[in-house]
């Protein structure tokens, strides 16, 4: 594997000495910083039809969606993807994955949801999976009231986002409902326990350097890593869960454990997809403002979310 000339030119740009570490910021500093900086590096605001603001009932409370409506689609009804954000569960909010939306929306032709679940510190682990699992079930209870096909609901989200989204189809299918689609899975974090390989080589100078710091804040002094909602690699029977997408950064501490997710749907007998952008880092489909050739991965998703909703 080769990293991108671009990101390479980057990377070695960074002084690391200049920044302070996220681990010695407050959750609120950590996440303006953050929304600084992902606006700053975000791809263009891609036309949409309409944005509207929903409220779901939460465990907690009210919980904020934005849904995002496409031009021109010719569906009516039409099909839904439920977004949660990435951000390393202490981080990240409807604003900063505001680019990525609107581009599944615009290329995949389809309805999505984003949702601003609670985050760590303040709500620890299994409260974030809980706000995600409560909005998707709101989605689907009120699918025609938002234009949506109940029969195409689809579950997605990067990084922490990707690993609410695989807990959600864990629980989803435990209980056998909502019935979901698909899921796509960017660069999802699936084992907060393991070590691996790609955590070896990658955990320091390709951006991802604070993983252990963001599981001990998302899961706390009592959390057990290895709950399945929590790591669902360790899950026991992956058998009979949707159909799945799982994208991966060759340079990301988590492509191993998203690879080793991918075998395991496959080996389960679940429709599976991988795909791994060789010289990406993790976090790449939010900085195609910054990095022309970073667009390839959401391509990838939107092509993907197309498929499964024309099954």
């Amino acid at each position: 594997m080769k990293l991108d000339p671009a990101l390479a030119e980057i990377l070695a740009s960074l002084d690391p000495s200049a920044e302070t570490p996220v681990e010695e910021m407050t959750p609120e500093d950590a996440r303006a910083t953050w929304k600084e900086e992902m606006a700053a590096v975000a791809g263009p605001r891609l036309p949409v039809k309409s944005v509207s603001m929903h409220e779901a009932p939460g465990p907690a409370g009210p919980l904020a969606v934005r849904l995002y409506e496409p031009e021109g689609a010719d569906a009516d009804p039409l099909p839904i993807l439920v977004y949660y954000h990435g951000g390393g569960w202490i981080r990240g909010d409807l604003d900063t994955h505001d680019d990525v939306c609107r581009y599944l929306c615009h290329h995949a032709g389809c309805l999505v949801a984003s949702v601003d679940y609670r985050l760590a510190p303040e709500h620890r682990f299994p409260a974030p999976l809980e706000d995600c699992d409560a909005a998707t079930r709101w989605v689907a209870e009120n699918a025609v009231q938002l234009g949506a096909d109940p029969a195409r609901l689809a579950i997605g989200g990067d990084s922490a986002g990707g690993n609410m989204a695989c807990g959600v189809a864990l629980k989803a299918h435990a209980r056998d409902e909502p019935a979901i689609c698909f899921q796509l899975l960017i660069y999802p974090a699936t084992d907060l326990a393991g070590e691996t390989e790609s955590k070896r080589l990658y955990s320091s100078g390709y951006l991802l350097n604070s993983m252990p710091f963001y599981v001990a804040s998302y899961l706390g002094p009592e959390g057990d890593a290895s709950d399945p909602l929590a790591s669902p690699l360790l899950a026991p029977d992956l058998s009979g869960l949707p159909p799945a997408f799982v994208l991966t950064a060759g340079f990301d501490p988590l492509r191993d454990e998203g690879e080793a997710y991918a075998s395991r749907l496959e080996a389960a007998g679940v429709p599976t997809a991988y795909r791994c952008h060789e010289s990406m880092i993790h976090g790449f489909v939010s900085i195609t403002g910054l990095i022309e050739s970073a667009e390839a991965g959401l391509a990838d998703s939107a092509a993907a979310l197309r498929a499964a909703y024309a099954r």
